[in-house]
């Protein structure tokens, strides 16, 4: 047997480290964090246990614990209801799919052998409580595994609390320092007196009424506890005072509940737990038969045993890979599976093998394409992997984790390089992309790529990659593999499989086609601009170090922190410094100077004249292709909203409303003979909020025509239309937008320069006026808290993981991208609807103009000069067609000699 951790550590005179996990708190966090569907072949639920493990495996891998129990909640917490009978009362019933998955992970901790302590009555923080004083006295260091920020307050030098902070992957290590440093003076010790005054809304913890977490800390640092800020409450002034005083039994009950107990009554024997001692069989049997045949291998490796060391149940479908065929054989092998219908799965394999980083730039020339029919495996090269390529996409059915990036080896990014096949020769109904399937069963994940996807949809893990077996190889086994799990879940969510094949996949061709035809660019006016901008920051550079009466770099955080704050003697209320002890320079610090200080405005200029240069002027004659183009990427599967993103380079990043966004647009001309037109959505968000919310007033204001924003500001500050100043229309403009982003008063606040109380009754009146909104906005909310998801006009869905959470930030952000996803993401559908109906439309037409650029709400064309006044009548119909609403659909047209100009 190979030495155990705890061996090794005793050998070494090292403490042991006892790690306790609480049970509960990792559960409903892996819950959240997972929403796609997951279940066992049984049909039971197991996203949660999923989840749970994944965090289980690397906190081991990551901390090599010598011993580790896991603590669950048993029946009510009676211990608190008798002292608090309303304590969590408000805590919705924990859902079904989560209900059935606690005895399951129980099961498997068991198979483990990791031991599962639970008391009726009692919290599994008092639990961790019990354990963790009782593991310091014996000598341990213990680490406790929580997501509840309750837990800081047992946080000692020798019992460290482990806390989980996003999904399921990033924890911080909080010590007696990190808790005094998050709280600002409020050491471990005094948690529970801290909660004692802001009380904890998700236990139905009551601390004192209008004293939050910034004014509960200042008390405490001051007076140094709770029963000190109670004996001083006659010289706190205010409202606070008088509700400190008023509220001192609330006070003092809500730190007796907010204590965590550590004399429960366990039986349990710290020197016991010795971590891994369990039976590699036992456990390959358990995660095996819950469909976990990939994380098994995780599991066996934390024991020191290998898969192939125990006889692990092999799943009915089980992943076979056949060697691979080549040469004559592999092109007879991929017509007969072509002629017979078969998907086929697969992908590119970039030159040298960039695992991981593959990218349409290596993707272009002549390479490997690795392609499988489901017995088959096929590995084409050279000519061989282009007319492959070709004759799956005019004639077969393609299965790929990216479509359009295969697409690519037989229809060139660069249009200077033959292509083998046109982009309209691609049909929609014969292309299956995994990465956008599953990107619209859940489009928060991270990782689309066919290996990520298999371990949650294939029963048998993937092969570890080898010289003989690529991982293009591998993934093109894996796509095809994945299109029927894929497809039925689609077919079971909803709307999601039509949008699937009548907006993504349709899409996916006209993508392939603008991302061919690129984007001209003046290479000499980059140049000129480059050189000219470089100037300016050399004049701006010398200024500001004038000024210093230093030499010093403006791009070095610190160097830059020591001229404000103590050359020139900002301020620095308020401000926190780096862990390297100087102040932050960070964008939002400087635009806080910036209002007081006119120095600190041109640093913040340079710094938006550095990036503009370095970023685009400079880089961007490098992308210039042999058709004097450059050739963006359009990424389906990036912004969660389900609108496109732009890669390589990012033109949706070019500033729209800065003088410097308008000399870069500039260099994007058209052909001579040519002008750059643009066809953009007029407010469409507004409209359809219009148009989902039924706000009489809302649809009445746009159906008028008049100017919308001047219309809401004759109501919101309730003066006739021909009072309304240009002040009030900006200012109803910014609340406008703002509440169809979810904007609350310190938002509006910020951007408006104005107090919060002023922005937070703009917002109120706003609701007087168009009450159907507020209801509008209420309902998603609550639908988003009781399905853990909101959906757009055409059912497009957007998970909110966080809808529920515990943690108010996370909460606050649940809570707007509910508000916001229903317009938001239905703006997303109907431009991408836009961008198939309109290049078809100029097909048909016999027209040779071309959809190029895709930014937000709008469309640009490069257009001959012949054709600008049928392309204008032609997409403006299209747009504004393809909806109808309650409220007009307004897409408006403009052009010019290039990209700027145009706008």
């Amino acid at each position: 047997m190979p030495q155990t951790n705890q061996e090794a550590a005793q050998v070494a005179g090292e403490k042991r480290v006892i790690a306790v996990i609480d049970g509960n708190s990792l559960m409903h966090r892996a819950f959240h964090a997972i929403r796609q569907p997951m279940t066992a072949p049984d049909g039971r639920s197991t996203n949660a246990l999923f989840g749970f493990f994944n965090m289980f495996i690397k906190f081991v891998e990551t901390f090599h614990p010598d011993g580790v129990i896991c603590a669950f909640d048993k029946g009510k917490p009676q211990v608190r209801m008798d002292m608090l009978p309303q304590y969590k009362a408000q805590r919705p019933p924990m859902d079904p799919s989560l209900h059935e998955q606690f005895p399951m992970v129980k099961d498997l901790l068991r198979a483990m052998d990791v031991p599962v302590v639970e008391l009726e009555g009692w919290e599994g923080d008092d639990i961790l409580g019990t354990l963790a004083r009782r593991g310091e006295r014996a000598g341990y260091e213990m680490l406790l595994v929580t997501g509840d920020r309750d837990m800081y307050q047992l946080a000692t030098d020798n019992v460290k609390v482990v806390s989980t902070k996003k999904g399921t992957s990033d924890v911080a290590i909080m010590t007696p320092e990190s808790v005094d440093d998050l709280y600002h003076g409020i050491t471990p010790d005094l948690v529970p007196d801290f909660y004692g005054l802001k009380g904890d809304s998700s236990d139905n913890i009551p601390g004192v009424p209008g004293i939050g977490p910034k004014k509960a800390a200042a008390l405490i640092v001051q007076y140094g506890n709770l029963d000190q800020v109670i004996a001083h409450a006659d010289e706190v002034k205010g409202k606070m005072g008088e509700n400190l005083r008023a509220h001192v039994d609330d006070a003092l009950l809500s730190r007796k509940v907010a204590t965590i107990r550590t004399d429960a009554p366990l039986d349990v024997r710290l020197e016991d737990a010795k971590f891994p001692t369990f039976d590699p069989a036992e456990v390959s049997q358990a995660f095996s038969a819950l469909g976990f045949t990939g994380m098994t291998a995780r599991v066996l490796r934390l024991e020191g045993a290998r898969p192939g060391d125990v006889p692990t149940p092999v799943a009915k479908d089980a992943l076979s890979i056949p060697q691979p065929l080549t040469g004559d054989d592999a092109c007879r092998a991929l017509g007969e599976a072509v002629k017979a219908g078969s998907w086929v799965g697969a992908c590119v394999q970039p030159e040298g093998e960039k695992k991981g980083q593959q990218s349409l730039f290596d993707a272009v020339a002549p390479q490997v394409v690795w392609a499988f029919d489901g017995s088959r495996l096929m590995r084409l090269e050279g000519d061989d992997a282009v007319e492959g390529v070709a004759l799956l996409a005019r004639d077969g059915r393609i299965v790929s984790a990216d479509v359009k990036l295969l697409l690519h080896v037989a229809c060139p990014m660069d249009s200077s390089e033959d292509a083998v096949l046109e982009a309209d020769e691609v049909e929609a109904t014969r292309i299956f992309d995994v990465g956008v399937a599953d990107y619209l069963l859940e489009s928060d994940r991270s990782d689309f790529s066919a290996r990520g996807l298999a371990a949650t949809y294939l029963d048998s893990p993937l092969p570890e990659v080898t010289d003989e077996l690529p991982e293009a190889a591998i993934d093109a086994v894996a796509s095809l593999l994945l299109r029927e799990p894929l497809r039925k879940a689609l077919e079971t969510d909803g709307k999601s499989l039509a949008l699937f094949e009548d907006v993504e996949m349709e899409l996916l061709p006209v993508l392939l086609q603008m991302e061919r035809t690129g984007l001209h660019a003046d290479r000499t006016r980059l140049a000129e601009q480059s050189g000219e901008l470089g100037a300016e920051i050399d004049q701006m550079v010398a200024h500001i170090r004038e000024e210093a009466g230093e030499d010093f770099n403006l791009d070095s955080p610190q160097q830059l922190s020591h001229v404000l704050f103590e050359v020139w003697g900002l301020p620095t209320t308020g401000l926190k410094k780096t862990r390297k002890g100087f102040y932050s320079t960070n964008a939002k610090t400087l635009d806080g100077l910036a209002t007081r200080d006119e120095r600190v405005r041109e640093v913040l200029d340079y710094r938006e004249r550095a990036k503009i240069k370095s970023t685009y002027l400079d880089a961007l004659p490098g992308l210039i292709r042999g058709d004097g183009r450059i050739h963006t990427t359009f990424n389906q599967t990036v912004a969660a909203t389900g609108r496109l993103s732009s890669s390589d380079p990012n033109l949706q990043n070019i500033p729209t409303r800065s003088q410097l966004g308008h000399r870069v647009r500039t260099a994007f001309t058209v052909p001579e003979g040519c002008v750059f037109l643009a066809c953009d959505y007029s407010q469409i968000e507004l409209r359809l909020l219009a148009h989902l919310s039924g706000d009489e007033h809302l649809v009445a204001a746009f159906r008028e025509g008049a100017d919308f924003h001047a219309s809401t500001a004759a109501r919101v500050f309730d003066v006739p239309v021909d009072q309304v100043t240009p002040q009030m229309r900006s200012r109803a403009k910014a609340v406008n937008f703002g509440i169809v982003y979810g904007q609350q008063a310190f938002g509006l606040s910020t951007s408006l320069k104005i107090p919060r109380a002023e922005a937070q009754q703009m917002i109120d009146r706003y609701f007087e006026v168009y009450p159907g909104v507020r209801t509008f906005l209420d309902q998603q909310v609550e639908f988003a808290r009781e399905h853990g998801w909101v959906a757009t006009m055409y059912g497009r869905k957007r998970h909110i993981k966080d809808i529920n959470s515990r943690n108010f930030q996370l909460r606050s952000f649940g809570e707007r991208t509910a508000m916001n996803h229903p317009m938001q993401g239905t703006a997303a559908d109907i431009i991408k609807i836009a961008m198939t109906r309109v290049p078809s439309l100029l097909r048909k037409e016999g027209l040779k103009s071309r959809l190029v650029l895709q930014i937000h709400d709008e469309l640009d064309f490069e257009v001959p000069e012949g054709e600008v006044e049928a392309v204008s009548q032609l997409a403006k119909e299209a747009m504004e067609g393809v909806a109808r609403l309650k409220v007009p659909l307004i897409a408006e047209v403009s052009y010019g000699s290039n990209w700027a100009e145009a706008k």
